[in-house]
């Protein structure tokens, strides 16, 4: 799926309520959709029930950015990840997101 296709999936498949899902390095947080952006509230403590702290909006031009690494950092390429961090802060949640809707 392109990353534009997989943005409209995400706008779309989430809730202003939000959902928990978890990355791959263990970060918990509940994303959710809200006047055409994603939002991402990171968990304290790293577990679904612990309370939401930290609030990052997700621009489509950051997802659409993230998304062109995603079929390099899934083939387990190295220094993919590093690579993308410096440009978005939001890289883990992003990664999270794609495999959550790529996967379903």
């Amino acid at each position: 799926m392109n990353g534009e296709a997989l943005w409209n999936t995400a706008i779309a498949g989430l809730s202003s309520s939000g959902e928990e899902i978890q990355t791959t390095t263990g970060l918990w947080f509940r994303a959710l959709s809200c006047d055409g952006r994603l939002y991402v509230y990171k968990a304290t403590d790293n577990t679904p029930s612990s309370e939401l702290s930290m609030q990052r909006a997700i621009s489509k031009k950051d997802f659409l950015f993230v998304h062109s690494y995603y079929a390099r950092w899934i083939s387990g390429e190295t220094g993919v990840r590093h690579e993308v961090s410096r440009k978005s802060r939001n890289t883990a949640y992003i990664f999270a997101l794609i495999e959550r809707f790529i996967n379903g």
